[in-house]
């Protein structure tokens, strides 16, 4: 059984990737550092429902058991 790393660094070595132009390059750094903006939008975005999730779990918490006392 061919693993498919051997088969790819074997194709890789068979078909040599064309080097980007100044250009290409610059289009490309571009397009990631967009990609990252908005990755760390959604994170930041990912991580305040997580703060508003946790808040709602202590309220509902309280409401069902509220003889018991919150940890902080």
């Amino acid at each position: 059984m061919k693993c498919f790393i051997d088969t790819y660094d074997k194709n890789k070595c068979s078909f040599p990737e064309p080097e980007l132009t100044e250009e290409q390059f610059l289009e490309q750094f571009a397009a990631l550092e967009e990609s990252l903006a908005l990755l760390q939008i959604h994170m930041r975005s990912m991580s305040e429902n997580a703060k508003l999730f946790d808040s709602l779990a202590r309220h509902i918490r309280r409401s069902i058991c509220p003889t018991t006392l919150s940890p902080t």
